[in-house]
């Protein structure tokens, strides 16, 4: 298991590259540019939780078993914080609603607050993953989202959907978060309960990390040196 977590890793700072890439190529694209370099934030953040399992099977760290880092909550529920902040406003970013963009962002404060306190006043900081955390951002990002769908329902941008980047990366992110937020949720009751549910739920995370950033990586390569049609020039065409 810990030799494909190593392969998520490297699929990960690919992701970041192949997304600083594309930003190298189209750099008038700063939504693509701010979400490239979480991307790479990304990539640190997992190569520095990768130590619990570099003590687990190194001997001579096990006295490092004691401390906090055989554990890597402490990185991952801040971290959580800052990923639905940069994915609710990558997606702000591309809608076009002034007074929908007003409530994401009133929205967006509200949820860091909630987020913070929680981290502050409970013990799951060092413990467990952020509960509240997932699934404030899961909802906020989610409605995000369908309303970023909606918009380009009602919009020219359907005509141009297959060069538009903030869509290929829209789809695996709100196929990721719908998955991994039922385990999540349900990971802190069964973790010393059921070791078939933390197997499971291992896999789970792991395939749907390689399909997200292996999306995101192939979107990015693929539309770096493509134009988009302009608008008028499909609606001429139909």
């Amino acid at each position: 298991m810990h030799d494909i977590r190593f392969l998520v890793l490297l699929l990960e700072g690919f992701a970041a590259i192949s997304g600083l890439y594309y930003y190298q190529k189209k750099p008038t694209d700063k939504a693509v540019g701010f979400f490239s370099y979480f991307l790479l934030l990304t990539f640190f953040v997992e190569a520095i939780a990768l130590i619990p399992t570099m003590i687990y099977w190194n001997e001579s760290l096990h006295f490092l078993k004691e401390t906090f880092w055989y554990s890597n909550f402490w990185l991952y529920n801040p971290y959580l914080i800052i990923s639905f902040v940069v994915y609710i406003l990558y997606f702000k970013w591309n809608i076009s609603n002034e007074r929908v963009k007003n409530i994401i962002n009133k929205s967006l404060i509200l949820f860091v607050v909630i987020c913070i306190l929680n981290l502050i006043f409970s013990d799951v900081f060092f413990q467990s993953h952020s509960v509240v955390t997932y699934i404030l951002g899961s909802f906020l990002l989610v409605g995000v989202i369908f309303y970023y769908y909606f918009e380009i329902l009602l919009s020219s941008k359907i005509l141009n959907i297959k060069r538009e980047i903030s869509f290929y990366i829209s789809f695996p992110a709100l196929l990721f978060f719908l998955t991994t937020t039922p385990i999540i949720i349900y990971f802190k009751y069964f973790n010393n309960r059921s070791p078939e549910f933390v197997e499971m739920s291992g896999s789970v995370m792991i395939a749907m990390n390689i399909f997200m950033y292996g999306a995101y990586s192939i979107a990015f390569l693929s539309l770096a040196n493509k134009k988009k049609t302009s608008s008028k020039n499909l609606e001429n065409a139909f």
